[in-house]
């Protein structure tokens, strides 16, 4: 007996029956998750201020770098969490196409402002990403990129791919 419902056998949640599509996004979601990433930039641009206001003077450059970077990362760990409650990603699979989405719109914003709007040359905004100098900026994108897919997991919704 073939059955779609949640409530199969066991042995068969998870995995989709033949014939059976895959969860997929609404154009209505993606936009949400699309405009919310603005959610994101703002969080970063008030992290950015209070290092440079607070930070900086306190801990000096690198460190209030570092303690910047894992401030932000909390603050979208807790924001993404918010939004993965608000507006539930039907899989990880789909939450790992928002990551990329949220990936290559942060290093658009990123980049496109530290270069063409504040005038910093690419060294400068590079070397963010040189973790040999104590730099873990890295970590803002990486966590960017996994966040929405490792939350979706975490609350419940990992089982379908």
């Amino acid at each position: 007996m073939t059955t779609t419902s949640p409530n199969r056998h066991p042995a068969l949640r998870g995995r989709r029956p033949t014939g059976e599509r895959p969860a997929r996004m609404t154009r209505r979601r993606w936009s949400a998750w699309t405009a919310a990433w603005t959610g994101g930039a703002v969080l970063a641009v008030a992290n950015g201020t209070v290092r440079e206001l607070v930070l900086v003077p306190w801990l000096g450059a690198t460190g209030a770098r570092q303690v910047s970077t894992l401030a932000l990362v909390l603050l979208l760990a807790g924001y993404i969490w918010w939004l993965c409650r608000r507006l539930p990603l039907p899989t990880v699979r789909v939450a790992l196409r928002v990551g990329v989405l949220w990936v290559v719109l942060t290093l658009g914003f990123e980049f496109g402002l530290g270069h063409y709007v504040q005038g910093k040359p690419w060294a400068t905004l590079l070397a963010d990403y040189d973790l040999s100098a104590g730099r873990i900026w890295l970590l803002v994108p990486l966590w960017t990129l996994v966040a929405p897919a490792v939350t979706t997991w975490l609350q419940g919704r990992g089982g379908r791919r």
